[in-house]
């Protein structure tokens, strides 16, 4: 094998996806953190520059030899910060925004050129974004924030005339020894053949679309919820004896039965794997997605089903670190876009967000990256709750899009009122608008 170090399971998962179409600009993802206020762009610069440069995992290269892939570091690291100004334009924000769409459009090259790039936006005097766009291979969601964390931090000490908190260990080469002892232990072993027995016979999974190969962009739909609506899913979920990620991953459950009339669904869970673990504090691309598919009952109530959910979380939790792109090559899906789940879920930790001193600031999800069907991605912020669904285009268009997230809130808003209900009731529950 090439000289470096070998790729985490995580990392192989997005190497894999990149080779059935090489070129393909689908696995960019992007974040865009909007600052208002009297934006010191020289420390801003310099905070990005500082934080990026210590990212091990953005500064790699991939090659494959003798049928394995290594990443390599590119040294001396660079961090190009472009210009953008849309200043000058009727509508800043839309015209930024579709440079950052098209930005997105780039082709991917693992071997040569840069995973990420970044750059500052002017929209107005004191209004402005610092665009950071990465390939997946080398951030998740979860990376992103400890990467705007840092640039907050570096740039509100320069800007406070106070030292900086020391530099942080950024290294990958300890999150890859981490898994190869794992991949080295019996709880590999016996994950692994908990996910062959558990997937043995699945059917082809229930989407709410067409099966179609992914786009090079996604379609969106954004809702932005009361802060209050966390504390509700909190509380109804204590009600019931299960926490809030199982009265959700219920009510999303409860929706795909509904528009699809199936009973056996399959969803993808999306989880961090970071507790206690060396890429708790490491930006780099750590998440698994773990197939979680159940057969649902008519007569089961929508508490019976968030009990249901609970319990088959607790089966899997023990095997979630086993990767996706293992099973995949287990089961011999490995050079296809077959899949085990229809939608995926991410319920994102609280985020009580980041400061920029004398700055007020937002993160905006730009790309999520590569979408095979639905990604629903639930964000619980200090001021509300981010409600986002993404879609292959291909397969839904923009109105069948909505009308599905509104039917999801609508639901969620019936099982508040009673979960005592039946799915069925459920699944007409009359949809209301988000705020």
């Amino acid at each position: 094998m090439a000289a470096g170090l070998p790729l985490t399971g995580p990392q192989l998962g997005m190497w894999a996806a990149q080779q059935i179409d090489p070129d393909s600009p689908s696995l960019w993802t992007a974040e865009a953190v909007e600052l208002n206020g009297p934006l010191d762009e020289a420390a801003l610069e310099a905070a990005i520059r500082e934080a990026l440069t210590a990212c091990d995992a953005l500064h790699m290269r991939y090659r494959a030899h003798d049928g394995e892939v290594a990443q390599c570091l590119r040294e001396p690291r660079s961090v190009v910060i472009g210009r953008e100004d849309f200043i000058g334009c009727d509508a800043p924000w839309d015209s930024a925004w579709r440079w950052m769409r098209d930005d997105l459009l780039r082709p991917a090259d693992l071997a040569r050129r840069p995973l990420f790039a970044t750059a500052l936006v002017r929209l107005g005097a004191q209004r402005h974004l610092w665009y950071l766009r990465a390939h997946h291979i080398a951030l998740d969601g979860f990376a992103y924030l400890l990467l705007i964390h840092r640039v907050a931090e570096l740039y509100s000490a320069a800007t406070g005339g106070r030292a900086a908190a020391p530099a942080r260990d950024w290294s990958l080469a300890p999150v890859v020894a981490e898994e190869a002892q794992y991949r080295a232990s019996d709880g590999f072993a016996r994950s692994r053949e908990f996910w062959l027995q558990r997937c043995a016979g699945a059917p082809e999974p229930v989407t709410l679309g067409p099966k179609c190969a992914p786009d090079d962009s996604a379609r969106s739909s954004h809702l932005s919820l009361p802060a209050g609506e966390h504390l509700r899913w909190h509380n109804a979920a204590r009600a019931l004896g299960v926490d809030w990620s199982a009265w959700l991953i219920a009510a999303v459950f409860a929706w795909m039965r509904g528009r699809s009339g199936a009973d056996e669904i399959s969803l993808g869970l999306l989880v961090m794997n970071r507790l206690g673990s060396a890429a708790l504090s490491v930006p780099c691309m750590g998440m698994n997605v773990v197939p979680l598919r159940l057969r649902l009952q008519a007569q089961w109530s929508f508490a019976e089903l968030a009990r249901a959910v609970a319990a088959e979380l607790r089966e899997l939790r023990p095997h979630q670190r086993y990767n996706y792109e293992w099973l995949r090559q287990d089961l011999g899906l490995g050079d296809s876009y077959a899949q085990l789940y229809g939608p995926v879920l991410n319920l994102m930790p609280f985020d009580r967000g980041f400061v920029f001193d004398g700055l007020s600031s937002r993160a905006h999800p730009v790309s999520v990256g590569s979408v095979e069907d639905l990604d629903l991605t639930v964000s619980p912020l200090a001021d509300s709750v981010r409600f986002d669904i993404e879609a292959n285009p291909q397969a839904y268009d923009a109105a069948t899009l909505q009308t599905h997230h509104r039917a999801l809130l609508a639901l969620m808003d019936a099982a508040l009122a009673d979960p005592s209900q039946r799915l069925d009731a459920l699944a007409g529950a009359p949809a209301r608008e988000a705020a």
